[in-house]
């Protein structure tokens, strides 16, 4: 059945931050990995944390202004958003134009994916293309080379490499994932790596090659683990993975994990090296450390992260990108 038009105006989206399983370490031009990567999507125990965005429609066949937080967004974020916008003009035969106002509540880390993805999902809806969720996951990802994750909800994975690819999919769902306890560790730094940076100092490591050829066995082992339900080989290896990726930004010059994060780092490892509680920790590219742990021992692991000095916000896995208000002719 053929679907009506609806004249939308307006279209608000809530999408939520998202934080590193496997982590990506480079981008192709178009902003694709370079390697299969998976990652969560999360927000804070009330869903407080969160991106919230408004899409208004306009007639003037372009990106009129994006509002993020207040200000003006960098030149090259809306770049990219209006090469997305030509697209579902393009398709839709519409030449609308839009006006956007976003906002970040409690975000630490993950909010450009969560952004991303928010758009998106509302351009589906006032351009009534009616994608489905990977033609609307790929649009997001040439915004933000992560915002699959946000797009899918849940644990995910973008696969690059094989047959079929590129495709992506959700892994878990939040409910999936209803025991596991997430306790973000955030610190405030004037300045940070840029993407770019990071992509381009992991690419020039002459270890590069061998990350590469261990992402199968990461994705492998992880996948394992999900079906088994048996979350220690899952962080185990989520926490490997980031471990090595930070590595090689490291060994390339740059310091990414700056001296209060290396300290959350070795108070989660110390934590399960002395106490046996399992408790496995993964980091991006921002200034937050996430440590994993499930129930029955998540109070016990919060209790040690706050006897050793850390202050942790908690997290719970979230759902996907998803509208929440829509305003019609």
């Amino acid at each position: 059945m053929e679907k009506q038009n609806i004249n939308v105006l307006e279209v608000k989206t809530q999408a939520y931050p998202t934080i590193p399983v496997i982590f990506v370490s480079s981008v192709r031009d178009n902003r694709l990995p370079l390697h299969n990567s998976m990652g969560l999507s999360v927000t804070d125990l009330k869903n407080e944390t969160r991106v919230e965005t408004i899409v208004h429609r306009t007639d003037s066949g372009k990106l009129d202004s994006f509002i993020l937080n207040g200000e003006n967004l960098p030149l090259e974020r809306n770049k990219s958003i209006s090469e997305v916008l030509k697209v579902f003009q393009s398709e839709s035969k519409k030449g609308y134009g839009i006006s956007v106002i976003s906002n970040n509540y409690k975000v630490f880390a993950g909010s450009s994916d969560a952004g991303a993805a928010a758009i998106v999902v509302a351009l589906n809806e006032i351009f009534q293309t009616d994608y489905p969720q990977e033609r609307i996951a790929f649009l997001a990802n040439s915004i933000s080379e992560s915002a699959i994750r946000a797009v899918y909800g849940g644990l995910n994975i973008l696969v690059v490499d094989g047959p079929g690819s590129p495709y992506a999919k959700q892994l878990a769902s939040e409910e999936d994932m209803k025991d596991i306890r997430i306790f973000a560790m955030g610190f405030k730094y004037e300045t940070r790596l840029s993407a770019a940076e990071i992509f381009q100092l992991t690419r020039s490591n002459p270890f590069y090659d061998y990350r590469l050829k261990r992402i199968q066995e990461w994705e492998a082992k992880i996948k394992l683990g999900l079906l088994r339900k048996d979350w220690k080989i899952v962080f185990e290896n989520a926490e490997d993975n980031c471990a090595n990726a930070h590595y090689l930004i490291e060994s390339s010059g740059r310091r990414a994990r700056r001296k209060e994060m290396m300290a959350a780092v070795i108070d989660i490892e110390e934590i399960r090296e002395e106490t046996n509680l399992p408790v496995y920790w993964t980091a991006g590219g921002g200034n937050v450390i996430n440590a994993f742990t499930w129930n029955p021992y998540a109070n016990a692991v919060l209790e040690e992260l706050k006897r050793r000095g850390q202050e942790p916000l908690e997290y719970k896995v979230a759902p996907a990108a998803h509208i929440t208000e829509v305003e019609r002719e």
